[in-house]
């Protein structure tokens, strides 16, 4: 340390300069690159936001302390603090959406009309559905327009209340018919006396999306996305049951389902003529008997004493009989739904790899499976999928080279090296400015920085300065011990011509 302050000091002033701006430089550039590996990553804290919601957002940042970034559609903060800035800043009630919501009867005024306070809550209304419809993934943006007309005595009179719904999407994406009948019910249910029908869906570019045939097309779409589940069950189960027995990510399986989705109701009434019971008998029998009157007739016949004589006797009567019997006939009444979402017909591709082994060079050699193999793979198919020859379903399994082991490593090695890729970029870009700072900047300085000074001509002493000079002039390399600064000074003024030639001569070897 003692001797570099030493040639330090023994350095012209020229050199000095160029060492201290060497040194200022090499400060400079390790500050700066230390500040710029330890600076904060900024990542996005909200985007697109409203300019109320902005300058909210903004002004709470401030008063928080909290460093902050901004361009023309985002806010930018320390990637670290994103999530709990953002659980601070919703705990707060930011971002509110653009518009107002319900927090417009947070200050009420004590003369407040009637018709202020309708307003209001028609305002309050349109800003929380426009606020829950922009929660959904696709929308970027949203306003809603709520008509509400004021309802009359007369019933007859009334107006039915409508609302329009204006989405922004972001680009490339776009709402399918279930999320369009979504909003329409949501906007519905929100608001007294408004039915679905009266509520239209309209896009940035002025297309309506709800149509009358909306819940048409949802029940298409539902039907859609059950035979999509059916199929990727199938799909599951085939991988599930054969890659244990040749080996994970060796099977490839695709499912083709056609699914009957009409409802039959059938109604069915069966009569039974063999199957007679008796349910009622009904019976009546009558019988009448009635005497007759004998003798004569008149009053000697009546006398008391006398005897009179009796003829034949005579008698009348009369029988009524009737019997009723009800039979009650065996009746079987049935009412059959068919199941919706019956399987009509599957059809089952499969794809196995086969095995690999390795020769005596190292290299991987193919084997295909076996017939007996590949038949006992789709016998264990049949029985997992619940195959069924009525219903004509197809199975057919394949046997086929594919390797996607090194394909899903890769992909895995990839993944877990994304993370890693900025952090080495930016320290990988340090030392290459280093590297590059230290070859064409300060090596070069410091080789000129250590270059050793000219020495002064040598000078001979005043008596033989005919032989220094011959020396000099033949090309003699001047003698180690320098005789002192004022004899060559002397010497010099005394044979100038010499000097001159030696200076000369000097300077045509530099």
């Amino acid at each position: 340390m003692k001797n570099l302050i030493d040639n330090i000091k023994g350095w012209d002033t020229k050199k000095k300069l160029v060492f201290l701006t060497l040194l200022v430089i090499a400060i400079s550039a390790v500050i700066l690159l230390i500040t710029w590996a330890q600076a904060p990553t900024y990542q996005v804290l909200y985007t697109n936001l409203q300019p109320q919601d902005a300058g909210a957002i903004v002004a709470k940042l401030q008063e928080m302390k909290v460093p902050y970034k901004t361009n023309a559609t985002s806010i930018l903060v320390p990637a670290e603090k994103v999530y709990d800035l953002r659980l601070q800043l919703a705990s707060m009630g930011l971002p509110r959406g653009g518009g107002v919501g319900f927090e417009i009867f947070d200050k009420v005024g004590f003369g407040t009309t009637e018709f202020v306070q309708k307003i209001n809550l028609k305002r309050a209304l349109q800003g929380e559905l426009a606020r829950t419809i922009r929660s959904l993934q696709e929308v970027e943006d949203c306003r809603v327009h709520l008509s509400i007309p004021e309802k009359s005595i007369f019933v007859t009179d009334e107006e039915p209340a409508s609302a329009s719904v204006l989405v922004k999407l972001y680009p490339g994406v776009k709402l399918n018919k279930k999320q369009i009948v979504g909003i329409t019910h949501l906007v519905a249910s929100a608001v007294e006396g408004l039915e679905p029908e009266n509520v239209t869906v309209v896009d940035d570019r002025g297309n309506v999306l709800s149509t009358k045939e909306d819940e048409v097309a949802m029940l298409t779409t539902s039907q859609l996305e059950y035979q999509q589940a059916v199929e990727r069950d199938l799909e599951k189960r085939v991988i599930s049951i054969l890659e244990p027995v040749v080996g994970k990510g060796k099977v490839r399986a695709k499912a083709r389902v056609n699914i009957d989705f009409t409802k039959v109701e059938e109604t069915k009434e069966f009569f039974d003529p063999d199957g007679q019971v008796v349910r009622s008998e009904q019976k009546l029998i009558e019988q009448k008997n009635t005497p007759s009157a004998q003798g004569v007739p008149g009053v000697q016949s009546n006398l008391p004493g006398k005897k009179t004589t009796r003829a034949g006797s005579l008698s009348t009567g009369s029988v009524k009989q009737t019997q009723t019997i009800n039979y009650e006939i065996s009746k079987v009444v049935s009412h059959v739904v068919s199941p919706v979402g019956k399987i009509k017909k599957l059809s089952i591709a499969v794809i196995v790899d086969g095995k690999y082994i390795k020769d005596k060079s190292g290299k991987e050699k193919y084997i295909p499976r076996s017939e007996e193999e590949i038949a006992s793979y789709e016998d264990l198919i049949k029985k997992a999928v619940g195959f069924s020859e009525e219903r004509g379903d197809e199975i057919k399994v394949l046997n086929m080279p594919f390797r996607t082991e090194k394909a899903e490593f890769a992909e895995k090695a990839s993944s877990d090296y994304t993370r890693y890729i900025i952090p080495a970029a930016r320290y990988g870009t340090i030392l290459i400015l280093s590297l590059l700072a230290f070859f064409f900047l300060i090596r070069p300085l410091m080789s000129y920085l250590k270059a050793q000074p000219k020495r002064m001509p040598p000078a001979a002493q005043p008596a033989p300065q005919t032989a220094v000079a011959a020396q000099e002039l033949e090309g003699a390399r001047p003698v180690k011990k320098l005789p002192p600064a004022d004899e060559v000074i002397e010497w010099a003024r005394n044979n100038p011509q010499v000097a001159a030639n030696i200076i000369r001569k000097w300077m045509e070897e530099d």
